[in-house]
């Protein structure tokens, strides 16, 4: 019998906890320019995908914690000293990451339309490096990039199980991206997409 109550409990603790959870993807461009000691960057155009999930804190869903993988591309023309000699080129880098950010919507939780905000780290695997068209060595560019990302967007409830995510903000690197160089880059990027919840309750 106490076992048969455990397993009952257990079970019930587990769906509780699962339907906490909310998952969403998005993808969209990322306008990027390139903070590099003696040059000068023009803003290039790449791609960021995002696919993640949130659990749900607090009252009324207004608070979630939201853990995404990340695959972005970021390219910026560099005009200046490089390496050693005076270049016009692109510097194009595609980076895997992990971003945990704090979210806070606000309307009810039961509204359809409800406008958020969020912000966290994000940590970056430079997995190669491009400059005027040649790939560069392991050893010229930085392996992990650490960022800060900071959002506002809205979600529209479409159905009782998923919702349409429209997402715009901003990218800043903390770390640079070339070895020896100071090279950050600073994003201004714009996503939409999809969330799907386990039940009707909003993250």
């Amino acid at each position: 019998m106490k076992k048969t109550v455990f397993f009952i409990l257990l079970v019930a603790f587990s769906i509780s906890s699962y339907g906490q959870y909310r998952w969403e993807v998005t993808g969209g461009i990322t306008s990027s320019s390139l903070n590099i000691e003696n040059a000068d960057s023009n803003r290039g155009v790449g791609f960021h995908f995002n696919a993640g999930y949130g659990y749900v804190m607090g009252v009324r869903a207004k608070t979630s914690i939201v853990f995404s993988i990340e695959v972005l591309q970021r390219n910026s023309e560099v005009v200046g000293n490089v390496f050693g000699s005076q270049v016009t080129a692109d510097l194009k880098a595609l980076q895997v990451g992990f971003n945990p950010k704090f979210r806070y919507l606000f309307n009810r939780g039961k509204d359809r339309f409800r406008p958020f905000i969020n912000v966290g780290p994000a940590f970056r695997l430079n997995t190669g490096v491009e400059f005027g068209g040649v790939d560069l060595e392991s050893d010229q560019f930085e392996q992990l990039v650490i960022s800060g990302v900071y959002g506002v967007g809205f979600s529209q409830m479409i159905g009782e199980m998923f919702d349409i995510m429209l997402e715009v903000g901003a990218t800043n690197d903390f770390t640079d991206n070339l070895v020896d160089i100071d090279s950050k880059f600073f994003d201004i990027y714009g996503r939409v997409g999809v969330r799907f919840r386990i039940y009707d309750a909003r993250r």
